[in-house]
């Protein structure tokens, strides 16, 4: 018979399962109510004979029981309890064997957030509780009823695992205890859980429910993402290499064709990212798996190639942090420092690359130029976009190869990612946190040590932000050849790109989004001591170029216009 399982059931089973496929052979259980669908899951593991159940009364002597365990075993070992004060006792055992070096996981229910601050029984504040005594936390999302739903529970499930995997990889890194807080909603049984069966009776008991496809972990007990120190990539399948923030080059790769954002580094053939739809747009021809290197941050389309879960990944982490890989969307197979090779890249594959790169090419040459002719014809005064602006921009940085570009976040990095993909690993960003702050001096940093002309990139509001970064003290060097450009569009550009830029909100949009503004460059930069000049597009490349002499600190403005920057987008997307 078919048996329906809770969320808080589904949810503590597929927690319970993934940290035995990370190594869990032995857990310790403290009774309590909270924690009803972790005892479960607990119980019904040790029935099919896949880990060792331990029960205590109190939490306390639970946590050093665990401590025991894991010591004598070298493996991990949770410690499982109710909501409430019942966590706050494990605490004593979280700071023995955070100088001991154990991987403890204190596995702890909890009521859902909206329970706290409220008044609500057995109900505290669990995040943060053992502070500095473990080596990473846990908060995973609590289930509702929309996880039940095959359309969602693919990506809860890949979420959750996704997640545990990180902390047990971080728990192992860093030998010590780690939280993982599980908030459950109520029911905490499932139905059948809540009638108690007949003796002898042929019902089976709710634990021994196999969890629906859809919840299931990898093949072969394997966990949801594999950490290792070195994986193997057989490029003979169709490769495509997602080179984002913070990438680094690897010659293992050189000549896979790579998706490479602006400031990322990489050793692939480099393509357009407008060309994502055209390489999935028939199955046979079609990217079989993906490595990442880095954090992809920039593009939608790349976004929603890295959520597919039947498209195998490999995630390369960095040897100074071997588990902060990117993974959003949970959906990484392995986790690895160091790559190796086998085979090579098909000819058919690189060809259908090519073929797709080069069309992305032509379509935005196609799009820029049609703008630039409107400009010419229909409106001779009509001021340029920001992608034509960055299309002049990536043109002198490519005829130059003495000029370093610092890209702002926002459009002007998202505008050259397309005009010029093979700019990328010659562009510097700040694209940790995708802000706006600290872009002028950030450039003035790297002005100081770049030999040759540089030039900042950036929106109007991001110069703003940081026009703070103009004043150098009378005391003190300034750079010597550093370009401050800035498209000046006087509002929020990016936003007019995504959905709140759609006509439907266009009554709202200026004040909520676009946030216009007066503000005067011109008398900004003299405010500051700056050398200032206004240009038009025509002019830019000149200006860009002509740098006989080191200019020190210049600001170069180019006035812009957003107005169609929504139907832009959808232009250059194919949409």
């Amino acid at each position: 018979m078919t048996l329906d399982l809770s969320p808080a059931t589904l949810h503590a089973r597929v927690v319970v399962d993934e940290l035995i496929r990370n190594g869990m052979q032995e857990a310790v259980l403290c009774p309590g109510s909270r924690s009803t669908p972790l005892a479960f899951a607990l119980a019904a593991a040790e029935a099919a004979g896949r880990l060792t159940l331990h029960v205590r009364v109190d939490e306390r002597s639970a946590g050093f029981l665990a401590l025991g365990l894991t010591a004598a075993s070298g493996t991990p070992v949770a410690v499982v309890c109710t909501s409430g004060s019942a966590v706050a006792n494990l605490h004593p055992a979280a700071v023995e064997a955070r100088f001991n070096h154990r991987q403890v996981v204190f596995l702890t229910a909890n009521r859902p957030p909206e329970m706290e601050g409220v008044g609500a029984q057995q109900t505290i504040v669990q995040r943060g509780i053992f502070a500095h005594d473990i080596v990473d936390e846990l908060v995973l999302p609590a289930a509702g009823s929309d996880v039940v739903a095959e359309a969602d529970a693919h990506g809860w499930n890949a979420h959750w695992r996704a997640a545990l995997c990180r902390t047990m990889a971080r728990a192992a890194a860093s030998a010590g205890p780690v939280h993982i807080d599980v908030p459950f909603r109520e029911p905490l049984v499932s139905p059948i859980d809540s009638a108690v069966p007949p003796v002898n009776t042929a019902l089976p008991p709710v634990d021994e429910t196999p969890l629906p496809p859809c919840w299931q972990g990898r093949s072969a007990q394997r966990p949801w993402t594999e950490v290792c120190d070195t994986a193997t990539v057989d490029l003979s399948l169709r490769t495509l290499v997602i080179a984002g923030q913070g990438s680094w080059e690897l010659p293992a790769l050189t000549g896979v064709p790579t998706l490479c954002e602006p400031g990322g580094r990489a050793s692939g053939v480099l393509l357009n990212p407008l060309c994502v739809s055209a390489l999935l747009a028939d199955p046979a021809h079609a990217p079989q798996q993906l490595v990442v290197v880095g954090k992809p941050t920039l593009h939608r389309s790349v976004t929603r190639l890295l959520a597919d879960p039947a498209l195998p990944q490999i995630v390369v982490t960095a040897p100074t942090a071997p588990t902060e890989w990117a993974d959003v969307a949970g959906q990484a197979q392995t986790a690895c420092t160091h790559l190796t090779t086998v085979g090579e890249s098909p000819q058919h594959w690189l060809a259908t690359c090519a073929e797709a790169d080069g069309a992305a090419h032509a379509h935005v040459l196609d799009v820029v130029a049609r703008l630039r002719a409107g400009q010419r014809e229909d409106n001779p005064g009509r001021l340029p976009s920001g992608l034509e602006v960055a299309y002049a921009v990536g043109e002198a940085v490519a005829a130059d190869p003495a000029l370093l570009l610092f890209v702002g976040s926002s459009n002007p990095v998202r505008d050259l990612a397309v005009t010029h993909p093979d700019l990328g690993p010659r562009c510097w960003v700040n694209r940790g946190a995708s802000g706006i702050d600290g872009n002028i001096s950030t450039a003035m940093g790297l002005a100081f040590h770049h030999p040759g002309p540089i030039v900042a990139f950036l929106g109007d509001l991001a110069a703003l932000h940081d026009s703070g970064g103009l004043l150098v003290p009378t005391l003190e060097n300034a750079p010597k050849n550093l370009t401050i450009l800035v498209a000046n569009d006087t509002g929020g550009g990016i936003f007019a790109t995504l959905e709140q830029g759609a006509p439907a909100y266009e009554a709202q949009f200026e004040r909520l989004f676009g946030v216009p503004h007066t503000a005067d460059f011109a008398a900004l930069a003299a405010g500051w001591g700056v050398a200032y000049q206004q240009c038009t597009l025509a002019e830019l490349p000149g200006v860009l170029t002509g740098y006989a002499e080191p200019a020190g600190v210049r600001l170069v403005e180019v006035r812009t216009q957003r107005r169609h920057r929504y139907a832009l987008a959808a232009t250059l997307e194919g949409r």
